[in-house]
């Protein structure tokens, strides 16, 4: 089985500012975690720095466990997936995202036994089908969970220009008869498969 959590995103908004995603993250992984953070979604001249502050910023909220972090590597992916036991996919460029993991689908075999977390990008990569706020069209994910989703639900995204009620009825009128997840900022959904 495979614990998937889906985030809306911008975890700092959460009411507790993401610990209890952050433990949630770790939980039934043991006192020493192994977290693969996955930026791909992200200029690749911004992953170190990203990197460094997620883990100084998922560290503090489990202060009983020590993870070990590791940053994904394009090139090496498949073989990390085999080390971590958690897969934390952070948010950015859907398509781009999207496209670098379907570049090496072996890795998706490999996921029995642990957990794969996205935020914003990466709850839409999950996802078979999804809302893409920034094109205002609906897109195919990698289709790991059979749901729809839109993250980001009635923030402000985007500027405040995004119609929630119309992203809906696109995502739902789209493809297959699945269930709709809207997750706001900080709001994050657990499903095992």
């Amino acid at each position: 089985m495979t614990k998937f959590i889906l985030l809306g995103g911008y975890l700092a908004k959460a009411q507790d500012g993401g610990r209890s995603f952050a433990q949630e993250l770790v939980k039934g992984h043991g006192d020493s975690p192994r977290i693969l953070q996955c930026l791909f979604a992200r200029p690749s001249d911004t992953w170190q720095e990203t990197f460094e502050k997620e883990c100084v910023a998922l560290g503090a909220y489990v202060p009983e466990k020590t993870p070990d972090f590791r940053l994904a590597n394009p090139a090496t992916f498949s073989e990390q997936i085999s080390y971590a036991n958690i897969i934390y996919v952070r948010g950015g460029n859907d398509r781009t995202l999207v496209e670098g993991l379907r570049q090496s689908i072996d890795w998706m075999h490999k996921l029995d036994g642990k957990t794969l977390a996205g935020s914003s990008a990466g709850a839409d990569a999950i996802a078979t089908y999804y809302y893409n706020l920034d094109s205002g069209s609906v897109e195919s994910g990698l289709g790991l969970l059979p749901i729809k989703v839109i993250p980001h639900w009635r923030s402000e995204y985007g500027g405040g220009s995004i119609n929630w009620d119309h992203a809906y009825a696109e995502l739902k009128s789209f493809g297959d008869d699945l269930p709709i997840l809207t997750l706001a900022e900080g709001q994050f959904e657990v499903r095992t498969v």
